[in-house]
């Protein structure tokens, strides 16, 4: 989306909306219902607003895929400026309708055979072309029983490519027909002949004797994106949809509609699900892992695996004993100098998290008291949830609101230390991409702040 102002008026306009935005960022950044109802002057308000916030980008070793993690990401984003490029492939196995198969009739002949991979949606432009190729795997120990980490690639034979669709994700949501049989929303991805005829001069007494002589003959099968092309979205799969399988469509010579289904069996079939962030001519290349002991002016956050921040909060000596009747930290983004265009396609996440580190190194947290029980968090009262605040049509700016007073209580009262918060994106997927650029404590005009209200005793 490109946007043109037109004439001098509409200037003017466009002015005075920012103007009227940044004139009522104080009220929606920190909200007037923070003071207590009570005339005693004992109450105090207090605003810090020097945060120190740093991004930090590491190999997340807590993030698996394969084994118990059905879900996938796929498809490749290639041209977001503001967070670098980010790439997901799928390897997964298929299995025997059972031991000892066989296909229906005499003389086969191949109609077509598809690859389908159950579907539940896409981020980033839902109209941009994706192109996806398919191989053979290469992969000797691929396993049912084997957990993988994001940042495991497998073997491929890219030698062996059977297949390839440039697909666009909106028609995904679309059911077919096949057979007569009406399909759910699924990746559909047609194989070569070749691959399919080969597949039908497999016999029982072969490589369909059973599961493990069906693994020597196809080890897996990845579905790569095409980086080399404009990428702009990626899939969510879920391979334990019923819609997950490889069917190869025939006819005999008894019947001219025939059908047999390789599926996806999660007692047996091994997956894994290969992702990459690259930040290189990114915006966000200049601020990771800087260490600038006066925070970064901006935070890049990303859902996991991906940049998250640590924050440290000065100045809390300064409060006298008190009562913390609320402290509330907000958090902007950071819209100016974006591309709206792609802010709109590539959206923020839901909800943010925020956790408290449980030693002054290391990167283990625990959950905030304010959170409630991990198992039950009590949300409505911790926040963190995604709202907007300003909605120009042409700009939109979203905040995140955390209240953790209890937290700075415990640590007012030393019954806790304070080594500081870990903030990032949170999705409920093992893996997810949304991101948010939001101002840090030491921005110019969005900054991080922490309003504080409390009793002094």
């Amino acid at each position: 989306m490109k946007i043109n102002i037109r004439n001098f008026s509409g200037a003017l306009a466009l002015m005075a909306a920012l103007f009227a935005y940044t004139a009522c960022n104080k009220a929606t950044s920190l909200g007037v219902d923070l003071i207590p109802g009570s005339d005693n002057v004992n109450v105090k308000d207090t605003t810090i607003e020097n945060i120190i916030a740093n991004n930090i980008w590491q190999t997340d070793s807590a993030v698996f895929t394969g084994a118990a993690n059905y879900t996938a990401v796929l498809g490749s984003i290639t041209d977001d400026l503001v967070f670098g490029r980010t790439q997901g492939t799928l390897y997964t196995q298929v299995s025997l309708p059972n031991s000892g198969f066989s296909y229906s009739g005499t003389a086969q002949t191949l109609d077509s055979v598809i690859l389908y991979i159950g579907y539940n949606g896409f981020y980033g432009d839902s109209m941009a072309p994706l192109k996806l190729n398919v191989y053979r795997m290469n992969e000797p120990k691929f396993r049912i029983d084997s957990n993988y980490r994001y940042y495991q690639k497998l073997g491929v034979d890219v030698a062996q490519q059977i297949g390839s669709a440039t697909i666009i994700p909106r028609q995904l949501r679309d059911s077919i027909i096949v057979y007569g049989v009406k399909q759910t929303p699924a990746l559909r991805i047609a194989l070569t002949p070749a691959f399919g005829n080969l597949l039908l001069q497999q016999t029982t007494s072969g490589n369909f004797v059973n599961d493990s002589t069906f693994r020597a003959f196809l080890g897996g099968i990845a579905v790569v994106p095409d980086t080399t092309v404009l990428g702009r979205n990626l899939l969510y799969l879920n391979l334990a949809s019923t819609s997950t399988k490889l069917s190869v469509y025939y006819k005999s010579a008894e019947n001219d509609s025939l059908v047999s289904s390789f599926a996806f069996d999660s007692y047996a079939s091994a997956h894994a699900n290969y992702f990459s962030r690259n930040y290189t001519g990114s915006e966000a290349a200049q601020y990771i892992n800087t260490n600038n002991p006066l925070g970064d002016s901006l935070l890049f956050l990303q859902e996991a695996p991906g940049i998250y921040a640590k924050l440290k909060i000065p100045g809390l000596e300064s409060i006298p004993k008190a009562i913390i009747n609320k402290a509330e930290l907000a958090i902007t983004e950071v819209t100016f100098g974006s591309d709206p265009a792609r802010d709109a396609i590539y959206t923020e996440p839901d909800r943010l998290m925020l956790a408290q580190y449980q030693a002054a190194t290391g990167d283990s947290v625990k959950a905030l008291v304010d959170y409630g029980n991990p198992t039950n968090p009590n949300l409505s009262y911790f926040g963190g949830q995604r709202t907007v605040i300003s909605d120009l049509g042409i700009m939109k700016v979203v905040q995140y609101k955390f209240n953790i007073a209890r937290h700075l209580q415990l640590l007012l009262d030393s019954k806790d230390t304070n080594f500081g918060l870990r903030l990032e994106a949170l999705s409920s997927l093992n893996i997810d991409s949304r991101r948010v650029k939001v101002g840090g404590g030491n921005h110019s005009t969005y900054k991080m702040k922490l309003r504080i209200i409390y009793t002094q005793l």
